[in-house]
């Protein structure tokens, strides 16, 4: 995998084919509930750890064409900038774009093409978008160079290049909800990972599209500062923290049986006690204007349960309504506080377009 492919126009050479223009899109994830409990190595400390996750239609796409001949480029339509190299093994390590740069290393050295990325979500918005457009960067290379791996294979890889990068710890549902779509309710043990899946379309998909709500708050939060916040107690064996990240577990196994039943009341007490149990572990999990809104009465007497998605601090809240015809009235109060409310679709897996010269 170290040999360097020369790409040119519409062919690439040295035994990877015909090379068309072609898109890849997919999908981000709102948290449901268990999320943190992803990360290595909490999910061993705590027992039948649990993540439950939606793919919703905010989505992450990288386009990918010709460049000219002994030289690549990778650009970033939210950043506005671009770096170019002799090949995609040349782009450097640092700045914004460092984590796709390592992530292209993974991959055989491709010359005489061009890589433009982009997220929908804005920065920090808490429901995965750089892990899920570093899956669609890595879908693309594999594409690419002929060296597309299995759906977990490229998930491990993933996770892991994420946290050498970071030089932290790094969770796995981001890269799931990307490479599945749907609802994904994940179970860790030693050595394995047990997904299902529900369809996006399906009986419990219905019940979120017509129950779940998703606003941003305007704060990008730092997800790994928050993360090692909270679980550097587990690590160190603290007993009160321990036993909040398995109450948090519990109501990740409580949200995962509610979302299998359809049932919006029982999903929403689950997302209320998981959140009721989080926004204790670590200082600046919450803010002070998400805890404003929670604590609000007609709030509270109209949504069942919210949370702040990913680590928290910030980003994407995330609810249910008790009754689905009080959208109007909790949009407006959301849109109160300041917070953009963004319409809430599931969404299924990576879509592959092909997409002429135009990109």
């Amino acid at each position: 995998m170290n040999r360097s492919t020369q790409v040119g126009g519409n062919m690439a050479t040295n035994g990877i084919g015909t090379f068309r223009p072609f898109r890849v899109v997919v999908p981000n994830r709102v948290d449901i509930a268990g999320g943190t409990l992803d990360i290595y190595p909490l999910y061993l400390l705590i027992g039948d750890a649990m993540t439950v996750n939606a793919a919703v239609a905010v989505r992450s796409e990288v386009a990918v064409g010709p460049f000219r001949r002994g030289a690549a480029r990778l650009s970033s339509g939210n950043f506005g900038i671009a770096v170019t190299a002799a090949d995609t093994h040349g782009f450097p390590l640092g700045g914004k774009m460092g984590l796709l740069s390592r992530a292209l290393r993974h991959f055989p050295a491709v010359s005489g093409v061009e890589i433009r990325v982009r997220n929908e979500a804005p920065v920090g918005s808490g429901i995965g978008a750089s892990s899920a457009l570093l899956v669609a960067l890595m879908l693309s290379a594999g594409k690419l160079t002929r060296t597309a791996c299995r759906r977990d294979e490229t998930a491990m890889a993933a996770m892991e290049i994420e946290a050498a990068h970071l030089k932290s710890l790094a969770g796995r549902q981001d890269h799931l909800a990307a490479l599945r779509g749907g609802l994904q309710g994940i179970r860790f043990s030693p050595g394995r990972v047990d997904v299902r899946r529900l369809p996006p379309g399906g009986p419990a998909g219905t019940m979120l599209r017509d129950h779940a709500f998703l606003a941003h708050t305007g704060i990008a939060h730092h997800s790994s500062d928050v993360n090692w916040r909270m679980i550097r107690g587990a690590i160190d064996g603290d007993g009160m923290v321990l036993r909040k990240f398995r109450g948090i577990a519990a109501a990740a196994r409580d949200a995962w049986e509610a979302v299998n039943a359809a049932d919006p009341r029982g999903t929403g007490a689950a997302i209320a006690a998981e959140w009721a149990i989080r926004r204790t572990l670590a200082p600046g999990v919450s803010t002070e204007g998400v805890e404003e809104l929670l604590h609000d009465r007609l709030f509270r007497r109209l949504v069942s349960g919210a949370k702040l998605c990913g680590a928290g601090g910030g980003g994407m809240l995330f609810g249910l309504l008790r009754d689905p015809g009080d959208r109007e009235a909790v949009v407006a109060l959301l849109s109160g506080t300041g917070m953009s409310v963004l319409p809430f679709r599931l969404s299924g897996g990576p879509r592959f377009e092909e997409t002429g010269n135009g990109g």
